[in-house]
């Protein structure tokens, strides 16, 4: 293979990268934010006391996961023409949903892991149920959580690239745009993996900063060794 790298198209594109890296992370952290709300309302209905509300919840869950994510931008894109709505805020619907649907499973499970005794003490101090979930049981169950919740944040910024499907112009469509001008793919497409490879472990990294996570992160590379 007589392949010489030739890194001066990068740098004179350069302006576009940043563009791109710039609606990536915006586009990261608005999904991050919402579906973490949703993840947290789904998962708290998923522990409800009533069957209704379990059985709503397990429905998100299951249709929103077992639909894949391109079909989601697709659909949300494509359902929301009418209303002109952007193209980002297709994107950011169609990943919160996805990514809230496994966040739901992550926090039910962190609240499955937590004593049934402490929503029992909770309550018979006087908090009611909301509050009791607000301010003992969440606490806890993301400290819990945080570990996983690193992995699907992760995953969520990898996921990002799918927006490019809708001409969100984010860092895996500004990359193919730069291609194509220029023809430098193995130059364009290393430095595009090494931004997000730093984007993805400083989120990760963030995340761990939940106090305890990391002690949890500890334990279970312990219990898996």
């Amino acid at each position: 293979m007589n392949y010489h790298f030739d890194w001066t198209p990068i740098w004179a594109a350069r302006g576009l990268i940043a563009e791109g890296l710039l609606l990536t992370i915006a586009l990261s952290a608005a999904s991050l934010a919402l579906s973490t709300i949703i993840g947290l309302i789904v998962g708290g209905a998923a522990t409800a006391h009533s069957r209704t509300v379990r059985a709503c919840a397990l429905f998100f869950t299951e249709t929103m996961r077992n639909i894949p994510l391109l079909i989601h931008m697709y659909i949300w894109y494509m359902a929301f023409s009418f209303l002109r709505l952007p193209a980002f805020s297709c994107a950011v619907l169609g990943l919160s949903l996805y990514s809230g649907a496994y966040v739901a499973e992550v926090v039910r499970a962190g609240i499955g892991s937590v004593g049934r005794g402490q929503m029992q003490a909770a309550l018979a101090t006087g908090l009611t149920g909301l509050q009791a979930m607000r301010y003992i049981i969440y606490p806890q169950a993301l400290r819990i959580i945080a570990p996983s919740l690193a992995s699907l944040f992760s995953q969520l910024i990898k996921d990002s690239s799918l927006a490019s499907v809708i001409a969100v112009g984010e860092l895996t469509y500004q990359a193919g745009a730069i291609d194509g001008q220029t023809f430098r793919t193995f130059e364009v497409y290393i430095t595009i993996s090494l931004i997000y490879l730093v984007l993805v472990t400083a989120a990760s990294q963030l995340v761990l900063l939940i106090p305890g996570s990391r002690s949890e992160a500890a334990a279970g590379r312990f219990a898996d060794a």
